[in-house]
């Protein structure tokens, strides 16, 4: 079965391709509301390996907010019934972030906090680009295919571009 996505988000979906630079690296993608002082607004919650960007795009008003990962010092997941709730925290802004699908609002986190701990370690994850960690990027780009996030031509060109770093220099 896969999963229908709010209007926006899918509108997201199809410009992310022009919000995100050729040589950054889409890490995860989540559904949710992002939740400002004035409004709720469906969008995706993208996370890569420079900044974390939130993004909608609606029939009349488009947002995006993005957040450097240098700049963000931890996530918090609260959990809900049906939902979670995701907030960053950091010196620029905190990003909050409601209504997220419980399993991929872990993912995300724990994607975060990876990324947050090798960075406090003086590792990248740049430099450790082994078959091993292309394979598993591929089976979680095929992950988002198959529950309708991605569509078959955005994993393909993911995809090529992970076998693409991994048989580089």
């Amino acid at each position: 079965m896969k999963a229908r996505l709010p209007r926006s988000a899918r509108r997201a979906l199809m410009v992310i391709a022009n919000d995100v630079e050729p040589d950054e690296q889409v890490l995860q993608m989540v559904v949710g509301l992002l939740h400002t002082p004035l409004v709720q607004q469906s969008g995706l919650l993208v996370l890569t390996d420079r900044r974390i960007l939130f993004i909608h795009s609606g029939m009349i008003q488009s947002q995006q907010v993005s957040v450097p990962l240098d700049t963000v010092t931890g996530i918090a997941v609260s959990k809900g019934l049906m939902y979670s709730n995701l907030k960053t925290t950091g010196a620029q802004s905190n990003v909050v972030v409601n209504r997220v699908d419980k399993t991929d609002a872990e993912s995300f986190a724990a994607q975060l906090r990876s990324i947050l701990a090798n960075r406090a370690s003086g590792s990248t994850d740049s430099s450790r680009k082994s078959t091993g960690h292309v394979s598993e990027e591929i089976e979680r780009l095929a992950s988002l295919r198959d529950r309708g996030i991605l569509t078959e031509l955005e994993f393909s060109v993911q995809k090529t571009k992970l076998l693409a770093q991994d048989n580089g220099p």
